[in-house]
C-alpha cells in the first residue's frame, strides 16, 4: 500500500486513471477511517492524501460565501472568517487537525449545528474528480442556485466513495460573540428526554443542546447566544420555564466559557481510543442505553439527541457491533483502529449504488 500527497488536480486525475484502487483522505485526523474501509483490497490500494490542495481561492465576506481547496485545514478557514466576524454554522469537529474536505466527506458537524443545520445546509458547490478520472464542478458559488439533481449534497457523508472533492464552496453566517452555557441536571433519562422534546418544540432558540449521563443523574448542556443586554433575561426566562414545565433538579451557568463545546468538538471528553458516531432518532436512545449503560462505554449525545457519540477501549468494539445491530442503528468509527469503519446495521441505499455506478463504474474509489 503506497501513499501519495496530491498537489494539483491534474496530478490527482492521473493517479486515479493509473491506479487499481484509490483511497482518499485529508490530513489523517480521523484515524478510524484512514484504512478501515478497504482492508479487503490490501496492497492494491493507492492512498491519496489531499493535504497538498490547500488555500482559500475566493472569499466574499459581503456575499457570505467562501471557496476553498479540499485539503485546507478547517482552522485556517475559521481564522479567516473570524477576521470578518463570520463562521461556519455547521461547526466542524476536530478543527485543529481536520481538513475541510474530510469534514464534508464524513459529514462531521459539531454541537452548534443544532440551530442552523449541518454541512448539507451550507455547502453550495464542489469541484470533483470521479472514479473515471474526470474533473468537473457540481453546484455553484452563489447562494441562489438550483439546477436538477444536487450532487453536491450527495457528496456530504460519502466518504470519498463517489467522487474526490478538490474544491468546495460554502455559505457562511455572521457570528455572535456573547453566549452562555447552562448545565441542567435531571434525575432520570426519562426526565431529561422529556425536557429535550420540550426544548425542541419551544420558542427558546438554543445554539446547541447536548446531554450525557453524570453519575446517577443526567445532564443537559445548553448554549444560548445573543445580544449581551438581553441574553441574561432570556436565560432567566428559560430557567423559570424549565422549573415550571420539567423536573429540573438543579442548574448552573457558565458565561462565555467554551470548555464544554471545545471538549466535545475535539473528542477530548474521554481517554478511550475509539470514538464511534451513531445517527439515530432521540426516541431510540432508551433502547441504546438499556444495552450500553456501563462504565465500559462513555456516551455523549449531541444535536438534540440525534447523534450519539460512543467512546470505548479496543476490547469492547466487538460488543458494540452486536449492540448497534440489535438496536438497528449504524455506527461510523471516527477515531481508533477497528476492523471496519462501519459498525452495526448495514447501509442499503439503492440511490447511492446508482450514483456509484455512474461516477465510479470500476469501483476504484474505496
Amino acid at each position: 500500500m503506497s501513499t501519495i500527497t496530491i498537489k494539483s488536480v491534474d496530478e490527482l486525475v492521473q493517479v486515479v486513471k493509473n491506479s487499481q484502487y484509490v483511497h482518499v483522505f485529508g490530513n489523517g485526523s480521523k484515524t478510524g477511517l484512514k484504512t478501515g474501509l478497504h482492508s479487503e483490497y490490501s496492497d492494491d490500494v493507492r492512498q491519496v492524501q489531499l493535504s497538498g490542495l490547500i488555500g482559500i481561492t475566493e472569499y466574499q465576506p459581503e456575499e457570505y460565501t467562501i471557496t476553498v481547496q479540499a485539503g485546507t485545514p478547517v482552522k485556517v478557514i475559521q481564522d479567516a472568517l473570524a477576521q470578518n466576524g463570520q463562521y461556519l454554522p455547521f461547526d466542524p469537529m476536530l478543527a485543529d487537525k481536520a481538513t475541510i474536505g474530510g469534514t464534508v466527506a464524513t459529514n462531521l458537524s459539531g454541537s452548534r449545528r443544532f440551530r442552523y443545520g449541518g454541512v448539507r445546509d451550507f455547502i453550495l458547490g464542489a469541484s470533483v474528480v470521479d472514479g473515471q478520472g474526470r474533473s468537473f464542478r457540481v453546484g455553484g458559488k452563489v447562494v441562489k442556485n438550483s439546477a436538477g439533481f444536487d450532487l453536491t449534497k450527495f457528496l456530504v457523508g460519502s466518504l470519498g466513495l463517489y467522487a474526490i472533492m478538490t474544491e468546495l464552496t460554502f455559505k457562511v453566517f455572521p457570528d455572535v460573540t456573547d453566549f452562555t452555557t447552562l448545565k441542567l441536571t435531571y434525575a432520570t433519562l426519562d426526565d431529561l428526554l422529556n425536557t429535550v422534546y420540550f426544548l425542541n418544540q419551544s420558542v427558546f432558540e438554543l445554539d446547541a443542546l447536548d446531554f450525557e449521563p453524570d453519575g446517577d443523574n443526567w445532564v443537559i448542556w445548553a448554549r444560548m447566544t445573543g445580544i449581551a443586554d438581553t441574553l441574561s433575561e432570556r436565560v432567566e426566562r428559560l430557567i423559570d420555564t424549565l422549573r415550571e414545565k420539567t423536573n429540573l433538579k438543579e442548574f448552573s451557568e457558565m458565561k462565555a466559557d467554551n470548555t464544554v463545546w471545545d471538549s466535545h468538538n475535539n473528542l477530548s471528553w474521554s481517554d478511550h481510543p475509539n470514538f464511534i458516531k451513531v445517527t439515530l432518532p432521540p426516541k431510540q436512545i432508551p433502547a441504546l442505553e438499556n444495552r450500553m449503560g456501563s462504565p465500559e462505554f462513555v456516551r455523549r449525545y449531541s444535536v438534540g439527541g440525534n447523534i450519539a457519540w460512543l467512546a470505548m477501549d479496543n476490547t469492547h468494539l466487538g460488543f458494540l457491533e452486536t449492540i448497534l445491530d440489535d438496536v438497528d442503528v449504524t455506527g461510523l468509527q471516527i477515531l481508533g483502529d477497528g476492523d471496519s469503519a462501519i459498525l452495526g446495521k448495514s447501509i442499503d441505499n439503492p440511490l447511492a449504488d446508482r450514483v456509484k455506478a455512474i461516477f465510479d463504474p470500476e469501483n476504484k474509489l474505496v
